[in-house]
């Protein structure tokens, strides 16, 4: 009989033939004694993706289309036989002690649904050694509603009982970009704990053509998308928690001043309007969330150059 695997990683992938390399090398070097399942799922690669994985046998490619990388996620997630499940991106790596310290992590707190470490920002791609930012602190790696919203929670860097996802429900592929964070929140929201690692144990990439890091543009839709997600929540009833929403509002509040200074830089007044008339309908109080939010993101940044 064929043991289980004690950690699965899904990396979803689109025609990444010069970055899956590094991804695929990160997992099969890791200095773990368990087995770990690599699967990889691919959304109908043609640049060469697939041929370059056949030179992996240790790692399980799955090639059909989907709906974008949070489907191909849901996919790997349904598909996984390990209790423990770790999110690679096909441009990232992991560090080689990350699933060993993830592993020891959850011995080390059975009630922990999940547990994090650090991650860096590279310059360029993820194989560079060139460090340009980390996140290494608590409010990266806990699950409290405001460190979610209004900081970097790191997705990546963490690793996840496969449980979770049966309690709190997958990605809600409605988001392109933010489901993360969304994913992250109804975790929060249901009580979940979350564990530290010490240490970093993930790298991103930056590159032209990575969906979140990059300039003013990823900004914007990252933007956008936020506050989708925010109206959404709170609109609904029953609503969160106070503390969660002056948070939300905060949220809101920041990423509606994205849309509004980048629709001023490019000159269009009109969608200025707009996105300022949005928020107000939104929340009355939107000057006040904007000053708030303000504030928020001049200290974690002063955190940040710290570091």
């Amino acid at each position: 009989m064929t043991s289980q695997p004690a950690v699965t990683i899904v990396t979803p992938c689109l025609n990444r033939a010069d970055m899956i390399a590094a991804a695929v090398e990160s997992v099969r070097d890791q200095d773990f004694d368990g087995r770990i399942e690599h699967l990889v799922m691919d959304g109908g690669s043609t640049d060469g993706t697939l041929d370059l994985l056949k030179c992996y046998p240790e790692v399980t490619v799955v090639s059909e289309p989907d709906n974008g990388l949070y489907d191909a996620l849901n996919k790997g997630i349904a598909r996984a036989q390990a209790s423990i499940v770790g999110l690679l991106n096909s441009d990232d790596v992991y560090r080689p002690h990350a699933v060993r310290k993830a592993v020891a992590a959850f011995s080390a707190d059975p009630a922990a649904a999940m547990v994090c470490g650090g991650a860096d920002i590279l310059e360029g791609a993820a194989s560079s050694d060139t460090v340009i930012r980390r996140y290494d602190n608590a409010d990266n790696r806990n699950l409290d509603p405001q460190d979610l919203l209004l900081g970097v929670p790191i997705v990546n860097a963490r690793f996840y009982r496969r449980a979770l996802f049966d309690q709190v429900g997958l990605f809600d592929t409605r988001y392109k970009i933010v489901a993360d964070r969304d994913f992250l929140l109804r975790a929060a929201l249901a009580d979940a704990a979350a564990a530290p690692i010490e240490g970093v144990v993930y790298a991103y990439g930056s590159h032209g053509g990575s969906l979140t890091i990059g300039g003013i543009g990823a900004r914007r839709r990252i933007a956008e998308e936020s506050i989708e997600m925010a109206e959404d929540w709170l609109g609904r009833t029953p609503q969160m928690s106070a503390a969660a929403a002056r948070s939300m509002k905060r949220l809101h509040a920041q990423c509606t001043l994205i849309c509004v200074a980048d629709s001023l830089r490019r000159g269009d007044v009109s969608d200025a309007s707009r996105w300022a008339g949005r928020a107000m309908r939104s929340n009355g109080l939107w000057p006040v969330s904007a000053l708030g939010a303000v504030g928020a993101w001049a200290v974690r940044r002063m955190r940040l150059e710290r570091v």
